[in-house]
């Protein structure tokens, strides 16, 4: 499987999945744009790929359309966007306790969020002809969640994975959503270690020991995942997959 040719856009590339994605679609021959909030992280991937870089929040649809109008201006046209980006609060905050700002903050990152970067990469993707457009959410979309707001908002983007499916399907842009389960990364650890704390358990080496029961997948096998739907290869592959 290769992408050779393809220019990508792994938005959230900084960090966890993103990271592991970038890594992985430069590996197999893309061109790799690395985005995110996070600009320390995100410049320090994209030098690693010998990628740009540019930074966005996601929530701001002014700098989402600067991020694709310089990517406009370099490339004229993107094949793959691969949207990672996302966050995690309110982990075991029981509902009483549970604020609107934390339900917001949520639920822009990783909804609206979401909504913004698909609504301006159609037009770079139309200019390649078509392309593909993969969204990744979680399996606390579809279960249970340790966050009012992460499960929601996740809910919400695989129906907005379904809607872009079939509304972007005649422009030849395949829209997919995976969602991944258990992963190790910082905010994975992070929801553990909150586990913890509300059990009155803060020593190291009970986090480690937790984090070690959980038998964690790594962000690389997600990444593989996200690399092959961004291939030719996966053109028959339609709506939302699972990965461990």
């Amino acid at each position: 499987m290769t992408l050779t040719g393809k220019i990508i856009l792994v938005n959230g590339g900084a960090n966890g999945i993103g990271a592991a994605t970038a890594q992985e679609c430069a590996a197999r021959g893309a061109t790799v744009i690395v985005a995110d909030r996070d600009e320390a992280n995100g410049a320090a991937m994209a030098a690693k790929l010998n990628a740009p870089f540019f930074a966005v929040d996601v929530t701001d649809e002014a700098s989402v359309q600067a991020m694709y109008a310089q990517i406009a201006a370099r490339y004229g046209k993107l094949n793959v966007v691969l949207h990672t980006a996302g966050i995690l609060k309110g982990a075991y905050v029981p509902l009483e306790d549970f604020s609107a700002a934390t339900w917001h903050q949520v639920v822009d990152v990783n909804s609206l969020g979401s909504f913004l970067c698909a609504k301006h990469a159609v037009p770079l993707l139309t200019a390649a002809g078509g392309g593909v457009l993969v969204l990744v959410s979680s399996m606390a979309g579809v279960g249970v969640s340790s966050s009012y707001a992460y499960g929601a908002s996740k809910a919400a983007l695989n129906n907005l994975g379904n809607a872009l499916a079939a509304n972007l399907a005649p422009a030849n842009i395949r829209v997919n959503v995976v969602a991944p389960g258990n992963i190790d990364t910082s905010m994975k650890r992070s929801v553990i270690a909150a586990d913890l704390e509300r059990q009155g358990k803060t020593d190291a080496a009970e986090l480690a020991q937790a984090v070690s029961a959980f038998g964690l997948g790594q962000a690389a096998g997600v990444a593989r995942v996200l690399a092959w739907l961004a291939s030719d290869d996966a053109d028959y592959v339609r709506g939302l997959l699972y990965t461990r």
